[in-house]
């Protein structure tokens, strides 16, 4: 459907056309990248939105487009939109994937810690989870029934009664047969958020995820509470990481790192100030806390969240084109850091950068003065 109608300046005009006589107050219609995990939701939304508007747009450019293979395109694509399978699944799509959309936004902030991401995909998993009931499907199956009524969308229907070909069947179990549309699309419903669930899940039940889960965990409890209330993430990442961190020394430095934050607000102190923290000591002055510094790093070369190396090859494309064939490894690598870490290169004083790169040479001195 994105093919038919983005690809084609003719299809996109006559669908933004026929809006605006059908649906002018809907937004228009989202195209669904298989990469960008935030923008499903959307694009399956404004295909409900836009329903009646799309099957109009099937008509008029059937009747237009002379190409055998675009018409049976256009073809299976208005037949596969009257069937009620095909609204029933969009609309149960954008339910699901508007929750899982919404924490895959929330899981891009680059301040955000293992724990806080656990966190929210166990709000989401609950979530989720109380839609798996009978009443939610019966609402849900009511709504559908009642936006098929209003377009062009065939009557649901149970299918023939098929068996499985016995190279197929395992057990002596007796087949499954749906007794009635409800029956049929509940199994539908369930085995959808049953798999969405278990996706979810999967994602934050790794082991790689646990340890560092547990050195954050070990660091933000080590400067809040005593040492009993973090004995067990104290245990797991020194028997983990027994060959880089010395247990004793790691303990004594937690209690001195602790000591300095008392002084703070110990309830407000996330993993940022620790880290702030340890930057700004001077090297002398940082050897107090080694072991404590050894596990600093390897929470920063292991980041809770890939969304600024994604958001790096996205970038890559933009800058490096095919008119900057001669643009070196170096430049390339500098452009992509600015690029990347937006949020910092914004607060540079442009001014104070631009007199240095001029004094810094007499001739450049004497072009350009100072600013």
């Amino acid at each position: 459907m994105s093919k038919l109608v983005k690809f084609s300046p003719k299809r996109d005009s006559l669908f933004e056309r026929l809006k605006q006589e059908l649906a002018p107050e809907t937004p228009g219609f989202r195209t669904l990248c298989p990469t960008r995990w935030t923008v499903r939701a959307n694009s399956l939304q404004s295909v409900v939105d836009n329903y009646e508007v799309l099957q109009d747009l099937w008509e008029e450019s059937y009747s237009s487009v002379k190409e055998t293979d675009m018409r049976a395109r256009i073809k299976d694509v208005d037949a596969q939109m009257k069937s009620f399978d095909f609204l029933f699944g969009v609309m149960l799509g954008h339910s699901i994937m508007a929750h899982t959309d919404n924490l895959s936004k929330a899981l891009q902030h680059q301040d955000l810690s293992a724990s806080e991401g656990q966190a929210m995909a166990q709000l989401t998993l609950e979530t989720l989870t109380k839609l798996r009931s009978d009443e939610s499907f019966s609402e849900f199956y009511e709504n559908v029934k009642e936006k098929a009524e209003t377009l062009d969308v065939n009557e649901p229907s149970v299918p023939r009664k098929r068996k499985m070909p016995k190279r197929f069947q395992f057990g002596d179990a007796e087949h499954f047969f749906p007794q009635t549309e409800s029956d049929m699309y509940r199994q539908k419903y369930f085995e959808a958020l049953d798999l969405f669930i278990n996706c979810v899940k999967n994602r934050f039940d790794q082991p790689g995820y646990k340890v560092f889960r547990n050195v954050e965990e070990l660091l933000i409890k080590a400067v809040q509470s005593e040492f009993g209330n973090y004995s067990d993430e104290f245990m797991f990442v020194t028997q983990f990481y027994e060959k880089d961190i010395n247990k004793d020394s790691l303990k004594v430095q937690l209690e001195t790192l602790k000591t300095y934050f008392a002084q703070q607000d110990s309830g407000s102190i996330n993993l940022s100030d620790i880290f702030e923290y340890l930057r700004k000591l001077k090297p002398p002055m940082r050897s107090i806390y080694s072991e404590v510094v050894t596990l600093v790093k390897i929470l920063l070369v292991i980041p809770a969240t890939n969304a600024t190396s994604e958001r790096t090859f996205s970038a890559l494309r933009r800058i490096k084109t095919y008119l900057r064939s001669s643009m070196t490894q170096a430049r390339l690598n500098s452009l992509m850091t600015m690029h990347v870490h937006k949020h910092r290169t914004d607060t540079l004083d442009m001014t104070s950068i631009a007199n240095e790169f001029t004094t810094r040479n007499e001739k450049r001195r004497c072009v350009f003065g100072k600013f």
